[in-house]
Formats: structure tokens, C-alpha cells, sequence
């Protein structure tokens, strides 16, 4: 891959973050952060605090906030620092990887168990630290040797301190290894961080949630019997897709929603290939698409409604 395009990350996987947020944490398919970053701890962890400085201008370029856009974006929400977090998950015991259950404090519970987080096994130690520290290939790695190299091609002033049009112009048009293997993890890193539950380290103050309309996790309280019983759902405004989309409109269902990421592997090439054929609108492709997206409105319609 010699061009990488950030458009589809932010305008239409954006739209289908906002469906993942259902989840309510992360680590739950393939290729998963799950990483919180305990509260207050803004300084860096792992990178120095010049890379983190160029980490929160890439994550920017993905999910932008003010004053380019009226919502806060991955840098309110402190994705570069849940980022970093990850990379240093393997500094404290137990390693910053799962988070407690059964429940937050967000929904009555007297104590919030998302903040306890749980010891790995052996295999699940082995294969995390395998995938955060291995010389080469690890995250350690590659986010490291990536971040160095925006900061070179912006010239001596680094990376963080261009416009946000040139750093995109560094970040879609690069042929550097470095900078498509940083962007290829980035992407599903930020998005992961920017709509899961807080504990996982970013969105702070809830503004994933808040801008996606989603109400978080709510148990044990739960839902009242009207809400249960006469939901108000909207199928067809459930993503803010633009006309003529098309078969994407299917990415409505979660359940399709999680089979992207979980074909994705985790990472930003393999959700642009998966997003990409939703997108199709050749033959059997799109017409398969369109009875998901069709089914999914009707079993919505089938709960507002009462019936089996």
C-alpha cells in the first residue's frame, strides 16, 4: 500500500463507531485494545512528551474536534493518552489489559468493577506482551518508529505544529513504511478508544458516548418496562449516512457492525477492505447487504412493537 486515505476512517467509519459503542467495553473481538489509563495520569507513560505531542496531531487528523468541528473530538477525549497507555500497559500488575465485571457506577451499582481489572493467564500474558513489546512488530515498535517519522516529513518544526490539512496531506499521501503501519493501527486504536467505556482510558467525560447519542452501560438499574416495551428506535436514523449510500446502510445492524471488526483483524487496512464492500453496489454484493439492513428494521420494528 503506497496511499493511505483518511476520508473513509472519519466520515464513514465514524458512522459505524457510533453502532460499537454497544458493546459498552472493549477487548471483545479481534485485535481489541483494552487498555484503561487510570484517572489523572495525563503524562506520558511510554512515549516521550514530544511523541505524545505528535501522537494527539495524528489522532486529530481521525476524529477532529474543535475549532474544526463543533464536537469534541480524540484529543478531548484523551485518545493519545489511553494510546500511550496501552503501550506501557505491561509498567503495573496486573498489565492494563481487561477490565473487572460485572458492573460500573454508572448504573447504581455502589461500586464501580470496571476499575478492577483482572490478571491474565499465561497464554494471555504471553500473547499480549508479544503483541505490545516484540522488537519489530510490536506496538512499542511501530508507533514509535511511525510517530518519528510524520515528526521528519513535516520538517524542523515537527508534525504537531502544521495545519491540520498539511498533516493529513503527510498521513494520506506517504509511502514510507513507517507511516502506513502507524496509521494502519492508529485508525481502529483511536475509534476503539473514542466510543468505549472510560475505564479503557479515553473518552473523557463521555463525549464518545454523548455525541453518538449513546446512553452507556445501565445496568444493574437496567431499563424501565416502557422503555423496554415501546423503545423509541429509528432504523433509518440510526447512522448518519450520506445519500445514496446504499447497502452501507446495513452497518445499522450491530451484529454486522462486529463482523467487520472481527474480519478486520484490527486494523485500519483490513476495516477499510470490509467497510469498502458494504459500500459496493455490484450485484449479489449489494443486494445481500440490503436484505440485512432490511431484516434489521424489521426486528426493530418486531420489538417496539411486542411481538416474538
Amino acid at each position: 500500500m503506497t496511499r493511505t486515505d483518511l476520508t473513509l476512517s472519519r466520515r464513514g467509519l465514524l458512522a459505524a463507531a457510533g453502532v460499537v459503542t454497544f458493546t459498552g467495553t472493549l477487548g471483545t473481538h479481534a485485535g481489541s485494545v483494552a487498555v484503561p489509563l487510570p484517572a489523572g495520569a495525563d503524562a506520558p507513560r511510554f512515549l516521550d512528551g514530544r511523541e505524545l505531542e505528535t501522537l494527539r496531531a495524528v489522532v486529530d487528523r481521525i476524529v477532529p474536534g474543535p475549532p474544526e468541528d463543533t464536537t469534541p473530538g480524540a484529543v478531548q477525549a484523551r485518545c493519545a493518552e489511553a494510546i500511550d497507555a496501552l503501550l506501557a500497559a505491561f509498567t503495573v500488575s496486573p498489565p492494563r489489559i481487561y477490565a473487572g465485571a460485572p458492573f460500573s457506577d454508572r448504573g447504581g451499582a455502589d461500586h464501580n468493577d470496571f476499575e478492577d481489572f483482572l490478571a491474565l493467564d499465561r497464554y494471555e500474558r504471553k500473547a499480549w506482551r508479544r503483541r505490545i513489546t516484540r522488537p519489530g512488530t510490536g506496538y512499542q515498535h511501530l508507533y514509535r518508529k511511525g510517530l518519528a517519522a510524520v515528526d521528519a516529513a513535516a520538517g524542523p518544526a515537527g508534525f504537531a505544529a502544521l495545519p491540520g490539512p498539511a498533516r493529513d496531506v503527510i498521513l494520506r499521501g506517504s509511502s514510507d513504511p513507517a507511516v502506513t503501519a502507524l496509521v494502519d493501527l492508529v485508525v481502529p486504536h483511536t475509534l476503539e478508544l473514542m466510543y468505549g467505556a472510560p475505564e479503557y482510558g479515553a473518552n473523557h467525560e463521555l463525549v464518545g458516548w454523548e455525541i453518538t447519542s449513546f446512553e452507556g452501560d445501565v445496568q444493574p438499574r437496567g431499563w424501565t418496562r416502557q422503555q423496554v416495551e415501546s423503545p423509541e428506535l429509528d432504523p433509518a436514523s440510526a447512522l448518519p449516512l450520506p445519500s445514496g449510500a446504499g447497502p452501507a446502510a446495513a452497518l445499522g445492524s450491530a451484529e454486522l457492525v462486529h463482523g467487520v471488526l472481527a474480519r478486520s483483524g484490527g486494523t485500519y487496512r483490513g476495516l477499510r477492505e470490509e467497510v469498502g464492500a458494504l459500500t459496493r453496489t455490484d450485484g449479489d454484493a449489494a443486494e445481500g447487504l440490503t436484505r440485512i439492513a432490511s431484516r434489521a428494521a424489521e426486528l426493530v420494528r418486531e420489538a417496539g412493537s411486542g411481538n416474538p
